[in-house]
């Protein structure tokens, strides 16, 4: 049997729906099955008008959230004021939590009071000797002798290091 548009073909189908037989090229293949170029489209066409007519018979719902936007109208004016006025309410206050924050960190003894600024500086003071005496310990681990001028100002009396035996002493 020959392709009915194309004599020299061999037939690849025959269709029951026309009758006709056709090769692999004129052949067209749908989800239903293999049908010729004109029953191909008539097909298409009738699911076109089945998906066309369920859409247009499918009974209207009436959104819920339109009902509620009903209800709920405020006049445009009115709502566009109170808007400007809650975003003008927004800058100003960001504006302002952002001044304070860099006051604050720009000035941090700004609202200091006098005991704290007492306990800041006495702190301040334990740590510098406690790094003077944390250097020392450095020259001593490496078997050298710090360095006279390393004191810690605060001590009342002189860091003196002495040499016994290869082994050094501090003396506070």
């Amino acid at each position: 049997m020959a392709c009915y548009n194309h004599p020299n073909a061999p037939t690849a189908a025959h269709f029951n729906r026309c009758g006709l037989e056709m090769c692999g090229q004129c052949a067209q293949f749908l989800d239903q099955g293999e049908y010729c170029e004109k029953c191909a489209e008539v097909i298409r066409n009738e699911e076109f008008v089945k998906t066309q007519t369920r859409e247009f018979n499918r009974p209207e719902v009436e959104p819920v959230a339109a009902k509620k936007e009903e209800e709920t109208f405020i006049p445009p004016t009115r709502r566009r004021e109170s808007d400007r006025m809650f975003i003008w309410l927004g800058v100003g206050g960001s504006s302002t939590m952002i001044f304070a924050a860099m006051l604050l960190y720009s000035f941090p003894l700004l609202f200091e009071t006098a005991e704290a600024e007492t306990l800041r500086v006495e702190t301040q003071r334990l740590e510098d000797c406690r790094l003077v005496f944390e250097e020392i310990s450095y020259y001593l681990r490496g078997r050298e002798a710090p360095p006279a001028s390393l004191l810690c100002a605060d001590s009342n009396m002189p860091n003196l290091i002495s040499n016994a035996g290869g082994r050094f002493l501090l003396i506070l």
